[in-house]
């Protein structure tokens, strides 16, 4: 059984990756096979096969990955949540992405993810 202890440095771990934009190779590492992510009220994506693919064809648009600074983080039972700037350069110029990224953990790994951005 993970305790809140495991989580956090689990939690810990994957903001490391992300900080250095080391996303895809994160999404391997730490995320179920059949993670549900979703953005918003959009549909989920099933599947990390299913965001690995979004985020591949996401980053391919994107002149540079300047980096991302984490705000916040905290870890309740088997939930994280993160709050996020990713600064990017894409095709139009800057991207400052404001979110918080709400994840739900089992067995080591991320079940789910919900992204909330503004």
């Amino acid at each position: 059984m993970q305790t809140q202890t495991d989580i956090s440095a689990l939690n810990t771990e994957l903001n490391e990756m992300t900080k250095v934009g080391k996303i895809l190779e994160a999404l391997v590492e730490f995320y179920d096979e059949d993670c549900i992510f979703q953005e918003g009220n959009a549909e989920p994506r099933v599947g990390r096969n299913a965001q690995h693919k979004h985020l591949s064809a996401f980053f391919a648009t994107l002149k540079s990955f300047n980096g991302a600074t984490l705000h916040s983080a905290a870890v309740g039972g088997n939930v994280s949540l993160n709050e996020w700037t990713f600064d990017m350069e894409g095709p139009d110029g800057p991207i400052l992405w404001n979110e918080i990224l709400r994840r739900v953990w089992k067995n080591g790994k991320v079940v789910s993810e919900r992204y909330y951005t503004s």
